[in-house]
């Protein structure tokens, strides 16, 4: 049974999906129920077949915590959100993908990938709210679309307001355009509680987490050593899977050491760190663009 905190347009109880496969883009502004849409397209395909959902919103994340984009796997006929299977993340370094576009369509391909090589044969994407041209959202989305190829795109908008990017989609027949109104409970967030929403996101990523030291020449460091005290920073296996964040605490550059807060328990499948654009307060929990 779906379980969903508002209400579902009939519009969207209506959509036939069951002949959907592959990739299912989902798009729409800030507060436009995209999210909503996208939890509730993934329950009822889950209902149906292994499915997998991608949060691809580094900013106001529904899987993972901010600046990561997050894949997670269902279980064959469990519709629970967020889904209870194994999840993957990659960094994005920053909470916009404002100025980390490459980082973002690098993480999302990687994702895609996982999820098809978990034999998932849906998988719903939520992506970010910008898609104006404006700091390049709309062209981040053509690239996404034209790099990950879709089946379907689900654009929710109001009124018109994301013409722009879906008249041209549609045009090039190279992808399915479905256009949904969004539900009439969703209702805009103010920016101070989407600064609420990622502090609640860092705290439950770092509950239970401790300081460790370590010596950083004997990893790699992406983009280079440019330590700073709160700086975030992704702990990234050999694969490039991102399995903990952690916040630098200090360093000592003659040594060539680093303090960092972090969830993870072992470093032992760590082999490089990512320093990101953010610096998070260890101890409120908020965070600030460097």
């Amino acid at each position: 049974m779906l379980s969903m905190e508002v209400d579902v347009p009939a519009a969207w109880e209506a959509l036939d999906t069951r002949s959907l496969q592959g990739l299912l883009m989902v798009l729409g502004e800030m507060d436009s129920g995209k999210s909503t849409f996208a939890r509730y397209l993934y329950q009822r395909l889950s209902a149906d077949g292994l499915t997998a959902f991608l949060d691809s919103d580094p900013g106001q994340s529904s899987l993972g915590p901010p600046t990561t984009q997050t894949l997670s796997l269902g279980r064959p006929g469990e519709t629970d959100f967020p889904p209870r299977g194994p999840c993957w993340r990659r960094f994005v370094g920053s909470t916009s993908p404002a100025r980390h576009l490459l980082p973002m369509l690098v993480g999302a391909a990687r994702l895609v990938q996982q999820a098809r090589k978990a034999g998932a044969g849906r998988v719903v994407m939520d992506t970010s709210g910008m898609v104006h041209a404006e700091g390049g959202g709309r062209e981040l989305k053509l690239a996404k679309v034209e790099l990950l190829r879709p089946a379907v795109v689900f654009a929710i908008q109001r009124e018109d307001e994301l013409e722009a990017l879906l008249t041209p989609l549609q045009r090039s027949r190279r992808v399915r355009v479905v256009r949904l109104h969004p539900s009439p409970a969703v209702q805009r967030r103010s920016r101070e509680q989407r600064r609420a929403h990622r502090r609640r996101r860092y705290m439950e990523h770092f509950a239970g987490a401790r300081e460790i030291e370590l010596d950083w020449t004997r990893l790699a460091v992406f983009p280079g050593p440019r330590f700073s005290l709160h700086r975030l920073a992704a702990c990234e296996d050999r694969q490039g899977v991102t399995q903990a964040l952690a916040i630098v605490t200090g360093c000592d550059r003659l040594q060539g050491r680093v303090r960092l807060l972090t969830p993870l328990q072992s470093l032992e499948a760590i082999t490089a760190l990512r320093l990101g654009d953010v610096r998070v307060d260890p101890h409120s929990f908020e965070d600030r663009q460097i």
